[in-house]
């Protein structure tokens, strides 16, 4: 696919969302963008925002129209057990309303943006790639509903011939990040010595630049039907804190003593603005992170290259500065 194609983005004010549009005009590229509250301020004359809700087809109709390829970033996240119904509706019925116009359009691609949560987790003696099973409704909600949404993609290439593959990204991190993700929140508050503790186990981090690159280069590259693993490097939450802040590292508490005393924070949380983004859901995903992720598919046939993380955490944390000065 070449520059100066149509491409349309859900998700278009998201952290991937804003970054895919800052590298797809900068490669000439046309973009048009849904947002569904307070229209983005990014202008550019090859960018059109277009307003509307992530299920209602006529919207989605029009934003489609006349594009070569649609990114479906759009999707909502959460660590915690709240907001079931809101989850599913955006992250699957969504999905399944972006599909249904884009069968009514022969020549479109779709590149739908997942999460390596829509699988289940492996041994820390084997190596994490594309072939894990899907996450069940006895998993936590938002990982769930992203196993869903990938099923409902494979089985319109399967039964109605869509031309479409998926992305699977790791846990994004750096900037632009205008909203302050939950990650970049985090990093901005070890930064400032406003989270007092930490605790064991870690995450693959992978920079939303990098993503977002292979996000573009599978629209010409990606293969109908495949599968992506995206990530970038594991780090521990203290290699984070580190990053973050070398100065001051927090107290750091162990994983299974947290997880022991949820019943305790949970109270402390509805009395103070605990800093610190701790539900079961997250200490959960901590303790069993893959650690050994493989991907050479993506790195392959989608030339999927991660910078060190470091560099992201450093690099987001000049951002935030620049930004606010």
């Amino acid at each position: 696919m070449t520059n100066n194609q149509r491409i349309a983005i859900t998700g278009g004010s998201g952290h991937l969302g804003t970054c895919l549009i800052e590298l797809l005009i900068s490669q000439n590229y046309l973009v048009k963008a849904l947002f569904t509250n307070t229209q983005p301020t990014k202008k550019h004359k090859n960018l059109t925002w277009v307003k509307g809700d992530i299920c209602d087809n006529t919207a989605i109709d029009f934003l489609l129209k006349d594009c070569n390829a649609v990114i479906h970033s759009a999707g909502m996240i959460s660590i915690g057990s709240k907001n079931t119904d809101e989850i599913y509706h955006v992250n699957v019925t969504g999905t399944e309303t972006i599909i249904k116009s884009c069968l009514n359009l022969p020549t479109i691609k779709l590149i739908h943006i997942s999460s390596s949560n829509a699988v289940k987790e492996c041994k820390d003696t084997e190596i994490f790639n594309e072939n894990r099973p899907y996450k069940t409704s006895k998993d936590f909600t938002y990982s769930y509903t992203k196993a869903l949404a990938e099923q409902v993609v494979l089985k319109a290439i399967e039964n109605n011939n869509l031309n479409a593959c998926i992305i699977r990204p790791t846990s994004i991190v750096g900037p632009p990040d205008n909203k302050l993700s939950l990650l970049g929140q985090t990093i901005l508050n070890l930064s400032l010595n406003k989270i007092p503790v930490i605790t064991t186990g870690g995450y693959n981090l992978v920079d939303v630049r990098d993503v977002s690159q292979t996000i573009i280069n599978s629209l010409e590259n990606g293969k109908k039907g495949a599968i992506y693993l995206v990530g970038g490097q594991y780090l521990t939450v203290k290699e984070i804190a580190l990053a973050s802040n070398p100065t001051k590292i927090p107290l750091e508490i162990p994983l299974n003593l947290l997880l022991f005393m949820m019943p305790l924070i949970n109270a402390y949380q509805k009395l103070f603005d605990l800093k610190w983004p701790i539900t079961k859901e997250s200490l959960v995903t901590l303790k069993y992170a893959p650690k050994r992720m493989d991907f050479s598919k993506a790195t392959k046939e989608l030339n999927h290259n991660c910078r060190p993380i470091t560099e992201s955490i450093e690099d987001l944390k000049l951002w935030f500065q620049i930004k606010n000065t």
